[in-house]
């Protein structure tokens, strides 16, 4: 509740805090600064927030205001963009690199001060005594945030390249969590993951952010089908086309029972968009967009049981 979003909101200041206060937050402009994908991610989302809110207030669905915001803060921002920036951050200080450095600070602190701001009229109390921390930070003045200018969208900046980048990372990390808790590794415990991939740039892309989200002590990748034979670890399909496994020894029996249940939750889900597009009112009526995305939807859902059914076979040569 409200109680824990402003606990998740203070969190997230202290870390922004602690990692920029007294730093070189890229308030001169004439220095380099370096932005990754994850930076201009979580700007790119902010401006869709930030529209999202306007559309709220002029409707006066004050609660479709609120829950947007409450999304980016909570889902966005706290778990997804700070934990990405300690690794930009980390890794920027072990290259020396400081115009990624400052990229990071300055998107922590900007974008912080501008949710502050955002979320002021729904939750005024804490943003207004957060935002007399962070504003200096973000190169704002001024005594209040009641007299602040209040956030407006900026659709030209947002970056659908480093959204659908984001997005993959997203799955990729996600899987690889799935992944490690169906084969009971300790959370503590890092493994190595190996990737077969047509789209190598793409995993290179989020490795260094996986690897550590995932808690991997690396990510082995291969492209053109020559990785090392597959020993039955559990395996997963990230995006349709990137199999990801781990580098474990495994119950063969349990990890066929989990493929097997993936199978039958595919087929259902074929099953399902084969109804859905042998219904002549369906394919008549719905807009071309829509029926595409229901196609689509399937194919993909038949590449990946090819690929589970292909592991299963694996599976049963070595036992």
């Amino acid at each position: 509740g409200y109680r824990n979003f402003c606990n998740k909101l203070w969190n997230a200041t202290r870390f922004v805090l602690m990692n920029t206060d007294g730093q070189d937050c890229g308030l001169d402009d004439s220095r380099p600064v370096e932005l990754s994908f994850v930076d201009r991610w979580i700007i790119s989302q902010l401006q869709r927030t930030e529209a999202e809110v306007e559309t709220g207030f002029a409707g006066y669905r004050f609660d479709n205001a609120a829950n947007a915001i409450y999304r980016f803060v909570w889902d966005e921002y706290c778990d997804w963009y700070v934990e990405l920036a300690k690794v930009q951050i980390a890794e920027a200080t072990k290259s020396g690199n400081e115009a990624q450095a400052r990229g990071t600070r300055r998107t922590l602190v900007r974008v912080l001060e501008t949710v502050l701001r955002l979320a002021h009229p729904i939750i005024p109390f804490i943003t207004e005594e957060l935002w007399l921390k962070v504003a200096p930070l973000a190169g704002k003045t001024g005594d209040t945030v009641m007299l602040a200018a209040y956030p407006k969208s900026r659709p030209e900046r947002t970056d659908a390249g480093a959204e659908a980048k984001m997005a993959f990372l997203k799955e990729f990390v996600d899987k690889l969590r799935l992944l490690r808790s169906e084969a009971n590794v300790p959370p503590g415990k890092r493994v190595a993951a190996v990737v077969l991939t047509p789209h190598g740039d793409d995993v290179r892309a989020v490795k260094q952010y996986a690897e550590f989200l995932g808690r991997l002590s690396a990510i082995e990748i291969y492209e053109g089908g020559n990785a090392p034979a597959d020993d039955g670890a559990p395996a997963v399909i990230v995006a349709s086309h990137t199999h990801l496994q781990l580098k474990i020894e495994v119950d063969a029996e349990a990890e066929r029972e989990r493929l097997c249940k993936e199978v039958a939750r595919i087929e259902g889900e074929i099953a399902r968009a084969r109804v859905k597009l042998g219904n002549v009112s369906f394919v008549e009526r719905a807009p071309a967009r829509v029926v595409g995305q229901e196609k689509a939807r399937l194919a993909a859902f038949e590449e990946t049981l090819a690929k589970l059914k292909s592991q299963l076979d694996k599976l049963a040569a070595k036992t």
